[in-house]
């Protein structure tokens, strides 16, 4: 395989999933944002709420893939499984766009139902494109993750935009009826996935050889029958117990909300399914490497649990305490100005005098019962040469920082600041940038022959993963948590460690799965590896819920040293699971 090259197929799904992930990160780049404003007709929910509801969608989004994988390799096969999945997930940002809480359970959950087609098949379709035994999958796993996060990039920026042209010019659709930047930006990701979906379908049949009919060839069509019996009707039977149990068990001190108890009760059926599959597997090299991969997919939760707060107590982070005046990036903003939001007033709550005001009579205080009103009634705006509603504690807080040498702004006009969903590219765009960096240093090390093995590359990216919340203690420290604002900086060094760590776990462990996983059961070993991510994302959840009531120098140091502690697991694991998964070569 001196002379092997990369697939062709490799281009449509680089370009499906990067456009498929546009909208996906689109949507959980302002979903936090959208649930807790209460300046630009959101639905003004608490953090703790938002982080509860962000924890349980980015839970289920992860949790349907295993299912996913079952339809593909037992009933439809993948590519008609990714259709579906694509169509249900654009339907769902549109529904978005309608403006209630109604559409917002709908909408989540029609993408919840789309992701679980869509995420697990796509990946197994990229492996099964590669030879046994190929070089390639690797660093062909490396660059369709360049694509997701090209795609992850890119959509913030649009969000941005979209969310304030919108803001400012509503997009009036009946005499009655007027969509704002909110929606706007739900329909824009609606507008992505369709673009991946067609993507996908011009290059549909390329992609036959690595979609075989799961009811050709030597294996024969499976029943679903198992996964609905033995899986899926116990999780939702005691998803409903734990819902109802709940709030008994809180009167003996288990401090644990309905909706917790109900995912972490369905989770259990699950992976006693995930059991069940690995004790059936009859060749016994398939059942080490099974066994391996479950291992794996233990250890790799804390590392979700870490990385996605970056939609939770990362977003609130920078949406209160990170400075957001543009800075270097003032030109741009001075002279293209949608590229930049309206301070909303809680902005200066923590501002210090330096940072220019809007005039007092820019705003109107009004009581907190007709405040209340207009935030429900999704009528508060802050846009140029419009009053800005406040109530009288509002009003105290924007200028109780001032001093005679604060800068005063016209009347009418607003801060500008740098949208907090702009932050969220952050990531995306570290992995864009050091992606082609880590494909060259494994290929360095692999030419010497000292390329770690796929285990040990993720222990190496937990660990990495893992000194992110020692950033933000120091920031928090730097702020006196809060009181003052920080500088993006901080912001900067956790995503850089966390892309690091991300590059030598996710990729790797999308790899290692279609690599080490029994043909038949591919694509549900693969929904396993989503399935260990939607427990760790629902940890980020309720580890979002910790941060608005737990002391913040005690926060940061726990999520530290629990994943200090599962990067070690792995390195004490690592001789037997390197035992465990070696790879078939026929």
């Amino acid at each position: 395989m001196e002379n092997e090259r990369h697939p062709k197929g490799l281009v449509t799904l680089f370009l499906s999933e990067m456009w498929e992930r546009f909208g996906f990160y689109l949507l959980l780049g302002i979903l936090y944002l959208y649930l807790t404003d209460t300046q630009k007709g959101g639905l003004g929910w608490s953090d703790k709420d938002a982080a509860v509801l962000f924890g349980s969608y980015l839970a289920l989004v992860y949790f349907t893939p295993f299912i996913g994988g079952l339809l593909a390799d037992r009933l439809l096969g993948c590519r008609k499984t990714i259709v579906i999945g694509g169509v249900l997930m654009m339907l769902g940002y549109l529904v978005l766009a309608w403006p209630s809480e109604l559409t917002l359970y709908l909408g989540l959950g029609l993408v919840i139902l789309g992701n679980g087609a869509f995420k697990p098949n796509i990946s197994t379709i990229l492996g099964n494109l590669y030879p046994p035994g190929s070089k390639l999958r690797d660093s062909g796993y490396n660059i369709f993750y360049m694509g997701i996060n090209i795609g992850a990039f890119a959509c913030n920026f649009v969000a941005a935009l979209v969310r304030n042209h919108f803001d400012d010019h509503p997009l009036q659709i009946t005499s009655t009826l007027a969509l704002r930047g909110w929606s706007v930006a739900f329909a824009t990701a609606g507008i992505g996935m369709g673009i991946g979906l067609i993507t996908f379908l011009i290059n549909y049949r390329g992609l036959a050889k690595a979609d075989p009919d799961p009811g050709t060839g030597t294996q024969p069509r499976e029943s679903l029958q198992p996964l609905l019996v033995q899986c899926v009707a116990p999780a939702i039977g005691v998803a409903v117990g734990a819902y109802f149990a709940a709030p008994y068990l809180q009167k003996i001190g288990i401090n644990i909300s309905p909706i917790n108890a109900a995912f972490l009760g369905a989770c259990l059926p699950v992976i006693l399914f995930y059991i069940t599959i690995w004790r059936g597997v009859e060749d016994t090299a398939d059942r080490a490497r099974v066994g391996g991969l479950l291992t794996i997919f233990g250890v790799v939760i804390i590392f979700w649990a870490i990385f996605h707060l970056n939609g939770t107590a990362l977003t609130a982070w920078t949406r209160d305490n990170t400075n957001r005046e543009p800075g270097v990036v003032e030109f741009i903003t001075n002279n293209m100005t949608e590229f930049a939001e309206n301070a909303p007033p809680d902005y200066f709550t923590n501002a210090g005098p330096e940072v220019a005001r809007p005039a007092r009579e820019t705003f109107e205080i009004v009581s907190e019962e007709e405040y209340k009103r207009l935030s429900d009634a999704r009528e508060l705006v802050v846009a140029e040469g419009k009053k800005v509603y406040v109530t009288q504690k509002m009003f105290d807080e924007v200028f109780k920082n001032t001093t005679p040498q604060t800068p005063i702004l016209p009347p009418g006009q607003h801060l500008k600041l740098v949208n907090p969903e702009l932050y969220q590219s952050i990531n995306p765009a570290f992995v864009v940038l050091f992606t082609p960096l880590v494909v060259a240093f494994w290929h360095w090390m692999r030419q010497r022959g000292m390329e770690p093995s796929t285990s040990a590359k993720i222990g190496i990216g937990l660990l990495l993963t893992a000194c992110g919340p020692l950033v933000m203690l120091a920031a928090t420290y730097a702020t006196k948590d809060g009181i003052t604002k920080g500088t993006p900086g901080w912001l900067f060094a956790t995503y850089a460690l966390a892309t690091f760590g991300e590059l030598c776990l996710s990729p790797m462990g999308l790899s290692l799965v279609n690599k080490m996983s029994p043909a038949n059961i591919r694509a549900f070993m693969m929904g396993g590896w989503f399935l260990s991510t939607s427990f760790g994302n629902k940890l980020s959840g309720i580890f979002g819920e910790l941060y608005t009531e737990m002391n913040h120098y005690t926060f940061w140091p726990m999520l530290a040293i629990s994943g200090g502690f599962f990067a070690l697991l792995i390195f004490v694991l690592l001789p037997w699971l390197n035992r465990q998964m070696t790879e078939r070569t026929y």
